[in-house]
């Protein structure tokens, strides 16, 4: 998981997906094991919001942590020579990717990312992630 759906469960200047990501953490993710990695946890320490960055490592304390190898490094730089990516995000995906995680939870989905992830993952034989919201665990509502 990465820190963008982990600070949207405090979120209030977008209440929908706030109380979303809330509706996540109380009726799904505990169903999971859920990962997040160094990167995740020294983003969080860099908050300097004394209660915030309270708040969200309340959130993570039960949660495993991958670690950034070598491996993870280089498959980042990898995902960044196919496509301009922030480079915390390559990290992340990589993360997910050589953890052997079956899905990486974010707020902003990105297409094209998906795809450059499933081509260069099929090419190495890793498993390919899928690239998750929180919308994506729960059903449309018919009107």
């Amino acid at each position: 998981m990465e820190n963008s759906l982990i600070s949207m469960y405090f979120q209030d200047d977008a209440p929908y997906l706030r109380d979303l990501t809330r509706q996540f953490w109380e009726e799904t993710l505990p169903h999971f094991e859920a990962y997040v990695s160094d990167i995740v946890l020294a983003e969080i320490r860099a908050i300097e919001d004394n209660n915030l960055r309270k708040g969200l490592e309340r959130l993570i304390r039960k949660f495993e942590i991958i670690e950034i190898t070598e491996n993870v490094l280089e498959l980042s730089n990898i995902y960044l020579s196919y496509r301009r990516l922030p480079r915390g995000d390559a990290l992340h995906l990589a993360a997910a990717s050589t953890g052997r995680m079956e899905s990486n939870l974010r707020h902003l989905y990105k297409r094209g990312t998906q795809e450059m992830i499933r081509e260069v993952n099929t090419k190495l034989r890793l498993p390919v992630p899928s690239i998750l919201t929180p919308e994506d665990f729960f059903e449309e509502e018919e009107v």
